[in-house]
């Protein structure tokens, strides 16, 4: 197979917003069967180019001057191309748009994989900060006046990527993933590439943008932006223990980061359990699986980036069926629930388990991380069950929910959990097994079980007989008719209501009259977002070329 067949992922959702917005200019209705097309051909080509072959492929094509452009599919990129494509392809298929939004929701699709299977620290800055322009502009002509991330803000993390992969391309001679020298990342360019991993997905333990986009009147452009954007900064932090020799500079920036993961997780249960609506819930089920995914894959072992890959896998399948779900009560949004909270015998249940056990086989402190996630796991499930009687808050354009496949792609995720050593196999150990070595014995299993090096969790023999039992008692208890009733929060946070006034003052203020017209962020941002896409990623582009001379 040649080596230009590597940029089919990019290039066919490329080619299908080219043609769309062709089409769309011409005056033709193009549709939604095109761009769906671009993204379904997208995932079919990684996976023909991967599965045939399970090794590193490459394809560098130099520009001049010092500059290339260095393109890689391997097990990290087989695994976040998945995540990013498969919840694109279903949106973008079922979802209604015009022909504008179609094409730049195609273009996003095709930024965000070429900035995983981008070989080098530049060009997954080029592409990052491409697709969170994208992003932005598809959100815009959406609804330019409901809440939406800063601009400033997105673009900000893929600017400190740029900074790091400038640093590295100086002291290390390259910003190539593969070939950075150790020595090369030190604690300060390691803390710039994880301060853009943490931004460019909002991983803090306040509310961050990808529980704000659901508060927006269509969850259009919102599903894109987080099938598109979240997973590229757990992407840099797995790419990260490439660049170290399979670990971060020191422990000590291991277990901040596993030990934000765990505050990010447990901030989450909190304002889900005191949520007021079901929207408000909901729009905190993706952040959970970040705070769960961003601990485990900071643990610094196999087992726990293998936990952390699997969980990002399941927030991918919710990422598709959640901007498809109807905000009423019903089977549909019962069976979300179970399937996003981790209820055996789910894909998120066994993913959770084997990243806490994670926890506590690395021993000494980062025991004590399991143990806050173990207790925001706990809050999570109780905030579930208050959801279910939750009222259903703003509702979304009837011609977008489609609960048939929302539920059916709920039911896979909890259909799936004795599939779990299957996608450990298959999926999480070729990315794990490119980035980190693994010590003899540290996990293993086959398609059967889960082996690790302190417990062993017969995945297909427990959790089938589970998944039988719990159909049976499902079926006949007449749940899916049930309605529940509101009930008030376990607690509130100390100190909420300050920190939310704080905030809301700190946003509301601006600046004097005499000075708006030397800074304006909102108007270089509406500048940004009304502008012709084209001449950005032509910036971006000139840019990356200037950086790599």
């Amino acid at each position: 197979m040649p080596s230009l067949a590597l940029l089919a992922p990019v290039a066919l959702p490329l080619a299908a917003g080219a043609v769309t917005a062709a089409l769309g200019l011409a005056g033709l209705k193009a549709g939604r069967a095109l761009v769906g097309a671009g993204a379904w051909g997208a995932v079919v080509a990684l996976i023909v180019l991967w599965l045939p072959v399970r090794s590193t492929q490459e394809l560098n094509l130099g520009l001049g001057f010092g500059a290339g452009l260095d393109v890689r599919l391997d097990g990290v990129t087989f695994a976040f191309g998945l995540v990013i494509l498969l919840p694109s392809a279903v949106l973008l298929t079922i979802q209604p748009r015009s022909w504008q939004e179609g094409t730049v929701a195609a273009l996003g699709v095709a930024a965000a994989m070429l900035a995983v299977e981008a070989g080098g620290v530049l060009l997954t800055a080029l592409a990052g900060g491409t697709a969170a322009t994208l992003a932005v502009i598809q959100l815009d002509i959406e609804d330019i006046k409901a809440p939406r991330p800063s601009w400033g803000a997105l673009l900000a993390a893929w600017l400190a990527l740029s900074w790091a992969g400038a640093i590295l391309q100086v002291v290390g001679g390259t910003a190539v993933y593969s070939a950075v020298p150790v020595s090369a990342l030190t604690i300060p360019v390691f803390l710039l590439l994880a301060a853009a991993a943490l931004m460019a997905s909002g991983l803090f333990p306040w509310r961050g943008w990808a529980a704000q986009l659901w508060s927006r009147p269509s969850l259009r452009a919102s599903g894109m932006a987080v099938a598109t954007l979240y997973p590229l900064g757990f992407y840099l932090l797995v790419r990260a223990y490439e660049m170290g020799d399979g670990r971060y500079p020191q422990p000590i920036l291991s277990v901040a980061l596993a030990w934000l993961g765990a505050m990010v997780a447990l901030g989450v249960a909190v304002r889900s359990q005191s949520a007021a609506t079901r929207r408000e819930y909901l729009g905190e089920v993706i952040p959970g699986f970040g705070g769960f995914a961003l601990m485990a894959i900071a643990l610094g072992t196999p087992v726990g980036l293998v936990a952390g890959l699997v969980m990002l896998a399941a927030m991918g399948l919710l990422a598709a069926c959640l901007p498809l779900l109807p905000d009423r009560a019903g089977p549909a949004s019962l069976l979300i629930i179970a399937a996003a909270v981790g209820l055996p015998p789910g894909l998120a249940f066994g993913a959770r388990v084997v990243g806490l056990e994670a926890t506590f086989e690395a021993g000494d402190f980062l025991g004590l991380i399991g143990i806050a996630g173990a207790a925001a796991w706990v809050v999570s499930i109780v905030a579930a069950a208050r959801a279910i009687g939750l009222p259903a808050g703003r509702g979304h354009p009837a011609a977008e929910t489609f609960p048939g496949l929302a539920m059916a792609i709920a039911g896979l995720i909890l259909v799936a959990g004795p599939a779990l050593p299957l996608v450990i196999t298959t999926l999480a150990i070729p990315a794990q097994a490119e980035v980190m070595p693994a010590s003899a014995g540290s996990l293993g299993g086959g398609l059967v079980s889960v082996i690790t090096v302190s417990t062993e969790l017969p995945a297909l023999t427990l959790f089938a007989p589970l998944l039988l039992l719990g159909a049976i008692a499902y079926g006949t208890s007449g749940v899916f008719g049930a309605r529940g009733q509101a009930r008030p929060p376990l607690f509130s946070m100390p100190g909420g209501a300050a920190f939310s006034r704080w905030r809301d003052q700190l946003r509301a203020a601006t600046l004097p009259e005499q000075y708006r017209s030397i800074v304006n962020p909102r108007a270089l941002e509406l500048a940004a977002a009304g502008g012709r896409p084209l001449f950005w990623i032509a910036a971006l582009v000139a840019l990356a070329y200037a950086v790599n001379r």
